[in-house]
């Protein structure tokens, strides 16, 4: 699971993913259990242009002042 966080680690759920890197995803209408990390190394705009969404992904590359790049490994499905 990937996101981009287009302020990195200003944005205040960066942050609370570097003090606690467990989180909880919902993803076809169920939620998952998983560890995020931060990938400082990825090109963070490049991996937007292939996310889902591209109208919210172009806006968000248009606005972000730090993008980075947050990889979520979901646990095992129940």
């Amino acid at each position: 699971f990937w996101l981009v966080a287009a302020h990195g680690t200003q944005a205040d759920y960066v942050r609370n993913l570097q003090a606690n890197p467990r989180v909880r995803v919902k993803a076809d209408g169920a939620w998952r259990a998983g560890t995020a990390i931060a990938l400082p190394g990825d090109d963070a705009l490049a991996r937007s242009r292939t996310l889902p969404y591209q109208w919210d992904a172009a806006i968000g590359r248009m606005m972000a002042s730090a993008p980075l790049t947050i990889r979520i490994d979901l646990d095992s499905a129940p």
